[in-house]
């Protein structure tokens, strides 16, 4: 995977990623809350995004895991 070096602090870029994921998650919330649940298109979309970012958290979290413990 590319690294971009865009956050140069790797516990700031964890804590990014998770916070991006709950707020992924509570527009989802927020989205069925307003719109009910009979979206199946955007039910979809949503779910994707969700498991992807959750994804991509996990795996942040573990190279960071990594790292911290090589030191």
């Amino acid at each position: 995977m590319a690294n971009t070096n865009a956050v140069k602090d790797p516990k700031n870029g964890v804590v990014s990623c998770w916070v991006c994921t709950g707020v992924l998650i509570f527009a989802d919330v927020f989205r069925i809350m307003m719109l009910g649940p009979n979206h199946n298109v955007a039910n979809w979309v949503f779910l994707v995004l969700i498991v992807i970012w959750v994804i991509i958290s996990i795996v942040e979290t573990v190279k960071y895991k990594k790292e911290k413990n090589k030191k």
